[in-house]
C-alpha cells in the first residue's frame, strides 16, 4: 500500500525540521511526501530544504506544491489531496511530529481490519513537553459518529489518521473554499458516515499546543464565519442524506453548540443568522437551541442544561 503524507506549510519555520525530520525516519518505505506551500512569508520552505538534504533516499519521494497565493489551510490540504498518487493519506499539520512507526502500525491495522479511517492515539505537546496523551475512544462506528456530530465531547481532528483515499474521491468529498477553522469537523463526518473505523491503541502523533499563530489559538470574526459555514455545510449534508433518522438528534445536539459558541465568543446573532440557517425540529432539543440562542436568557443556566441533555444523550447512544 502507498501512503500520501500531505502536510500543509505556511508560518512554520521554527516547527517544521522537527516535523520533517519525523516524516523522513519513517520506518514504513512505500510512501510519498507532499508539502503545500501556502506562500509562506517566512523561511520554512529553506527550513524544509536543509532537513531534506540530509536525506537524499527519501527525497525522490518527497514533492513540494507552491500555491500562487495564499488559499488558507483546507484548501493547502485540498491540494495536496488532489496530488496524493497513494492509495491512503495521512494528513500531518507542519508544526507536529509524528513516531516513526506510525505509518507502519497504521497501515498494518487497516490491511487486518479492511477499516477506510485508521485512528492513533495523540499527544498534547506544550513547551516541548507532552502534557497530556489521548488514546482513539474504543466505540463502533454508529455511537463514535454521534459522538462526533454532537461536538466538544471527542476531537473532530482530521490529522493523524489514515484514510483510504477512495473514501474522499468516491464520495466526492472535498475541503471548502473559505473553511480554514472548524476545516476537520466540515470533512469528518461525511468521510465517517460513509467508510468504516478502525484504530491503533497507541500514542504515535504529537499535537502542538504552543503555537500561537495557529488557528485553534486564534478565534477572530473570520474564523467563526469559517466555523458557521462548515457547521451548515455539515447539517444540510446530513439532512440531504439516507442517514438522517440515524442521527437526526445527534446533529441538531451540535446546532444547538453553534449557538453555544456564538455566545462564548461574542459572535452577533446577525453573523450567525447570515451563515447557520438550521433549526432543529426535536422538541427538547428545540428548546435548548431556543434558549442558547436567546442573550437574554442566562449563559450559564442554558448551557448546564444543554451538557446535560448532551450527557444524558450519549449515555444511551454515544457508548
Amino acid at each position: 500500500m502507498k501512503v500520501s503524507v500531505l502536510v500543509p506549510v505556511y508560518g512554520v519555520e521554527r516547527y517544521i525540521g522537527q516535523c520533517a525530520e519525523s516524516l523522513m525516519e519513517q520506518t514504513y518505505k512505500d510512501v510519498e511526501y507532499i508539502f503545500v506551500n501556502d506562500c509562506t512569508r517566512d523561511d520554512s520552505i529553506g527550513r524544509l530544504n536543509q532537513v531534506l538534504e540530509r536525506y537524499p533516499e527519501r527525497r525522490i519521494q518527497v514533492r513540494i506544491i507552491n500555491h500562487e497565493k495564499n488559499m488558507g489551510l483546507g484548501m493547502a490540504r485540498q491540494s495536496g489531496l488532489n496530488a496524493a498518487t497513494g492509495d491512503a493519506v495521512i494528513i500531518v499539520d507542519s508544526d507536529d511530529y509524528v513516531a516513526r512507526e506510525m505509518i507502519e502500525k497504521l497501515v498494518a491495522k487497516q490491511r487486518s481490519t479492511g477499516a477506510h479511517i485508521v485512528d492513533a492515539g495523540y499527544g498534547i505537546v506544550r513547551n516541548g513537553v507532552v502534557d497530556k496523551e489521548h488514546l482513539p475512544l474504543p466505540i463502533g462506528d454508529n455511537a463514535y459518529l454521534k459522538t462526533i456530530l454532537c461536538q466538544n465531547v471527542e476531537p473532530n481532528r482530521i490529522w493523524g489518521r489514515l484514510i483510504m483515499k477512495s473514501l474522499f474521491d468516491e464520495n466526492g468529498i472535498t475541503f471548502t473554499p473559505g473553511v480554514d477553522y472548524c476545516e476537520d469537523f466540515s470533512v469528518l463526518p461525511r468521510l465517517l458516515v460513509n467508510g468504516k473505523r478502525s484504530w491503533v491503541d497507541e500514542c504515535l502523533y504529537f499535537y502542538r499546543d504552543d503555537n500561537s499563530n495557529s488557528y485553534t489559538n486564534n478565534i477572530t470574526i473570520k474564523n467563526a464565519v469559517s466555523f458557521l459555514k462548515a457547521q451548515q455545510l455539515v447539517g444540510e449534508y446530513f439532512v440531504a442524506s439516507r442517514y438522517w433518522s440515524d442521527y437526526s438528534c445527534a446533529a441538531q445536539m451540535g446546532w444547538v453548540n453553534v449557538w453555544r459558541f456564538s455566545r462564548r465568543f461574542n459572535v452577533v446573532k446577525t453573523v450567525v443568522d447570515e451563515h447557520f440557517s438550521l433549526k432543529p425540529d426535536n422538541i427538547i432539543i428545540s428548546s435548548l437551541f431556543a434558549m442558547m440562542r436567546n442573550s437574554r436568557f442566562s449563559y450559564r443556566v442554558a448551557n448546564f442544561l444543554y451538557l446535560t441533555a448532551r450527557r444524558t444523550y450519549l449515555a444511551f447512544n454515544g457508548r
